[in-house]
């Protein structure tokens, strides 16, 4: 592992989960993107889903180095009807 990179693992229902390593300067957004990549998930449909970290919802721009963890254990949901930025 590199020393100024942070291990990150996305998991999402029903599919492997996503393992990658970004600097600490790097947004949640850019984690969200390359995780939906792989499980399949239109680009386009980014602001239905939020990255979670220990219960709480990440806004996209926050940066991992914020959460100050490696390994970074995270969850990609699909936004309930009601929260902010979903539909947009």
């Amino acid at each position: 592992m590199n020393a100024n990179k942070i291990i990150v693992s996305v998991g999402y229902t029903g599919h492997d989960p996503y393992h990658g390593e970004f600097a600490p300067e790097t947004p949640a957004g850019t984690v969200k993107r390359k995780a939906m990549h792989q499980f399949g998930l239109e680009e386009s449909a980014g602001d239905q889903y939020v990255l979670a970290f220990q219960g709480t919802h990440l806004d996209d721009h926050t940066k991992l180095g914020d959460l100050r963890r490696s390994p970074l254990d995270l969850v990609l949901l699909l936004k309930k009807p009601q929260e902010k930025g979903h539909g947009r």
